[in-house]
Formats: structure tokens, C-alpha cells, sequence
């Protein structure tokens, strides 16, 4: 019998590609929660593929002179804001938004008794709304999110440590397998020693991707093998 493996996801680009609907989300919220008039000039400079919510919001808050305090203070209205925007954005595009392969792979995961969660930039709420209307969260336990820490290296070990807790059993930095569309997807993976598994499927370049050494370099998930 092969031992367990654990396979963390990212969402936007991974799973999804919902065409910029979360930072317009974001966009909005911020303007409506923090009274700023022209919010889409205070976001223009920050990217946000490979990022995470909680440096994203740092970093508009620094360029738009709304102290932290007030940012972590207005959080929760934040968030409900946000995710009321987003999913009346969301629910209009429709379920070509859900990349090629995925529910298959999902499914076929599942089914091998294999653990499966999310490691992404994402607020929880975040996540949890993009997938949604998808009927996607399904496949998700837990995870690790952008609501949790700036940093996705620390991300990793914490979606791997709720995984684990989870489902009461242990995975090695070879059982886990990290899943995404950006170099710091890759870089968080290999910062704990898991398997990285890149895809094209999100907003950087096979180049670039390539460059970050990943084990596995796809155009889309459904070139996803069978792993030993």
C-alpha cells in the first residue's frame, strides 16, 4: 500500500480564473469601507497574483495613509464588504471560470484517499467565496490563507499542520505536494522540501516558472499524472 499524500492548492489562476474579479472586489470594499474616492489608483502598483490579502491590504493602507490600526480595527466590515461584492461579480461570469482538469483531478484525489487543501494568498472568506458558486469548497477541509500570515512559506507549514490534524495522520516533505501558478508558489514549497507542481494556467509565463525549477511543469491540470 502506498503511504498518504497531501496536496495543497492555490486558488486564483490554480482552481479558478475569475478575470480580475477579486481585485475589483477589493477595489470596492476598500473604497466603501475606508472612504477613499479613487481606490483602483491606490491598488494599481500592488501586485497581486502570487501575494497575499493580508500584505496586499497592508500595503494599500501604507499608500493611502489609513493607519494599521484602523485597517486590523475595520477588518471584519472589510471582509463582509468584500465578499458581498465578490460573489455578485462572481455568480455573473459563469462556470467557465473553473480552469480545465480540476474537478476531475479533485475528484479522482478524493476518491484515492489522498488529503487535499488550500494554500493560498486568499482570506479564507476570500477563498471560500471564489469557489463557491463552483461547488468546489466540497473538496476542501482547511488550509492555510492569506488571513492568516503575510508570508507563504509560513503558510505552507501551517496548511500542512492542519492537514495533518485533520486527518490524524503525518505526510513528509515528500508525501506533500504543492500546487499553484506562481514562483512563490514553487518557492513556498521548496522552502519546506514538498514536491512543487506549477501550472499555466494563471498569469506568469512558462519561462519564469520554469526558471523556479518546479517538479512538474503543466499547461493545465488536466495533464495531471498519475503520481507514484
Amino acid at each position: 500500500m502506498r503511504p498518504p499524500r497531501l496536496f495543497l492548492f492555490d486558488v486564483d489562476g490554480t482552481l479558478v480564473r475569475l478575470e480580475g474579479a477579486g481585485r475589483r472586489a477589493v477595489e470596492a470594499a476598500f473604497g466603501a469601507v475606508f472612504s477613499i474616492p479613487s481606490p483602483q489608483e491606490v491598488f494599481a502598483p500592488i501586485r497581486f497574483d502570487g501575494n497575499t490579502d493580508r500584505a496586499i491590504l497592508q500595503e494599500a493602507a501604507t499608500r493611502a495613509a489609513v493607519p494599521l490600526e484602523r485597517l486590523d480595527a475595520e477588518r471584519s466590515r472589510f471582509e463582509a464588504e468584500y465578499v458581498r461584492t465578490l460573489a455578485g461579480i462572481v455568480q455573473r461570469l459563469g462556470r467557465q471560470c473553473v480552469l480545465p482538469g480540476v474537478e476531475t483531478l479533485l475528484a479522482k484525489l478524493t476518491e484515492a484517499g489522498d488529503s487535499v487543501g488550500l494554500l493560498t494568498g486568499n482570506s479564507e472568506v476570500g477563498a471560500r467565496a471564489k469557489l463557491a458558486p463552483f461547488d468546489l469548497n466540497r473538496f476542501f477541509p482547511t488550509g492555510a490563507f492569506g488571513s492568516d500570515h503575510e508570508d507563504r512559506v509560513v503558510l505552507a507549514a501551517l496548511a500542512r499542520e492542519r492537514l495533518e490534524a485533520h486527518g490524524g495522520r503525518q505526510f513528509t516533505p515528500e508525501q506533500v505536494h504543492v500546487i499553484g501558478d506562481s514562483i512563490m508558489d514553487v518557492r513556498a514549497g521548496r522552502a519546506h522540501g514538498f514536491r512543487t507542481i506549477a501550472v499555466l494556467t494563471g498569469w506568469t509565463d512558462r519561462e519564469s516558472l520554469a526558471a523556479e525549477s518546479p517538479d512538474l511543469l503543466l499547461t493545465t491540470l488536466q495533464e495531471f499524472p498519475l503520481l507514484p
